[in-house]
């Protein structure tokens, strides 16, 4: 037990003989017979009230941050900020798996899952654990993604199994959230990339000042500053460029650079260029979001030691991440994509490319989420607006929030109704675009991308907007 609590100050309330320890939980349900629970205390929850639930389960010890009886024989140890020294408690735990890892961190407000996902394929997937949005992976596993970048805990548990089956890269996406709350405190990190900074979060973060504060941790926690990659076409990013140099990339400015020279309704060429290189590529990525999203993949990639030539043979193959403009196929003659846009930003992006190449209409599905920031509702209406012919409003995952009245402050971005339905029900909506839908229209689902459920009050319900539309466009006589 000493040696886990190595560089920790703590106090031993109770002590008894204990064997090897098997693991370590701080989820008491998933506790096994000889592990350490871990009692956290969270916002809405206190670790310390499931102390029984992890004994009956076979915790051998127990560390929390409270003073309090347990009446169990087993060993009970008190940490003082429990949550901020648990990486460290881990990592003794785990053997500082983190060491032996290649580990890539990526922030940013959009196009961080986009660039995970790319950047795997450059490497070679069978090279790389990737944790993010939509999921974690460790080699051939798949494990469900509660947060964006996970608890210390489980973020040390993955490099253990990473290391354990000759994993050599970790790539994540890392939150605001996460570098705020300490969760990557134990990482030192080999490559780190920014994207790009828009209003999101700043029901958590008070203004776009204190969320870039959060974000600019990510690249003092990079070992050799050198091995930063920034978006110097962002506001932001050149000023994480101008403080920490690295490789800057851009499509106005940048070392690394890609003008975009045709499209077609699946691909797009560009030229890529890095100092005397250049080459032209056909890529199927649609959208100048996306070549910001692969130019942060190359910046990495050059980083961590690729050449170019080995970078850009792989390129045209590339695929997208799940529910990032994936468009949905039965036979029909329109467009429908789905898409995790859920801010402003994001929506523009992802609608300007749809402009650049349609034909006829352009029908926008989108909602807003409940109990989060309230500033990108309006923006979100009016970016619908302008780049869409027909805009239908509908839920999001309201949460505990009246679906109502989140449509009511959505709606008061629309210039006018004429060219705007509000609908409550989303597959309702769903159904409502793919009907109207004619020869060549494109329709777009936005805000919930790979997302299988919706939050309608306290509970998950199951509902996928690809399945969805798929079912309505079957349905539909083509």
């Amino acid at each position: 037990m000493v040696e886990i609590l190595n560089g920790i100050d703590y106090k031993i309330l109770k002590k008894f003989e204990t064997g090897p320890f098997s693991g370590m939980e701080y989820d008491s349900r998933k506790v096994k017979k000889g592990d350490i629970f871990v009692a956290l205390e969270g916002a809405a929850f206190d670790g310390h009230k499931f102390i029984d639930m992890a004994v009956e389960n076979g915790a051998s010890a127990v560390i929390g941050s409270k003073e309090i009886e347990v009446n169990h024989d087993i060993t009970y140890i008190v940490v003082k900020n429990l949550r901020q020294k648990l990486g460290v408690i881990a990592s003794n735990f785990y053997k500082w798996p983190q060491k032996k890892l290649e580990i890539v961190g990526i922030t940013g407000t959009n196009g961080k899952t986009t660039t995970t996902y790319l950047l795997e394929q450059i490497l070679g997937e069978d090279k790389v654990s990737r944790i993010g949005t939509v999921e974690y992976k460790v080699g051939n596993e798949i494990i469900p993604a509660p947060n964006t970048t996970p608890e210390s805990l489980d973020l040390i548990k993955i490099c253990r199994k990473s290391v354990d089956r000759g994993i050599k890269y970790l790539i994540m996406e890392v939150s605001s959230h996460a570098l705020e709350m300490g969760r990557v405190e134990m990482i030192d990190f080999d490559v780190t990339a920014f994207t790009n900074l828009t209003p999101e979060h700043l029901d958590y973060h008070k203004d776009m000042e204190e969320y870039f504060s959060a974000k600019r941790k990510l690249f003092y926690k990079t070992k050799n500053k050198e091995n930063t990659v920034f978006n110097t076409d962002d506001f932001y990013g050149k000023r994480l460029f101008d403080e920490f140099g690295g490789i800057s990339y851009g499509i106005e400015s940048g070392d690394l650079n890609a003008s975009m020279i045709s499209h077609s309704l699946k691909t797009q060429e560009i030229e890529l260029s890095f100092k005397e290189f250049q080459k032209k590529i056909n890529i199927k990525l649609q959208g100048k979001f996306n070549v910001y999203n692969l130019l942060t993949a190359v910046g990495v990639a050059i980083r961590l030691g690729l050449s170019l030539e080995e970078i850009t043979d792989r390129l045209e193959k590339l695929e997208s991440a799940p529910g990032r403009f994936e468009c949905i196929e039965a036979g029909q003659n329109f467009m429908v994509v789905v898409d995790y846009a859920h801010t402003a930003d994001a929506l523009e992006n992802i609608l300007s490319a749809l402009n650049e190449i349609k034909i006829e209409k352009i029908i926008t599905v989108f909602g807003c989420g409940g109990d989060r920031d309230l500033s990108k509702r309006k923006p979100m209406a009016e970016t619908a607006e302008k780049l869409s012919d027909i805009v239908i409003v509908t839920s999001d995952n309201p949460r505990t929030e009246d679906p109502v009245k989140i449509l009511d402050e959505v709606s008061k971005g629309l210039s006018s109704l004429k060219d705007s339905l509000l609908e409550i029900d989303r597959e309702k909506a769903i159904e409502k675009a793919v009907g109207m839908a004619k020869k060549n229209d494109i329709v777009l689902i936005a805000g919930k991308g790979h997302e299988d459920y919706q939050i309608i009050g306290k509970d998950k319900i199951h509902f996928d907007d690809k399945e969805v539309a798929l079912k309505y466009i079957q349905g539909k006589k083509l």
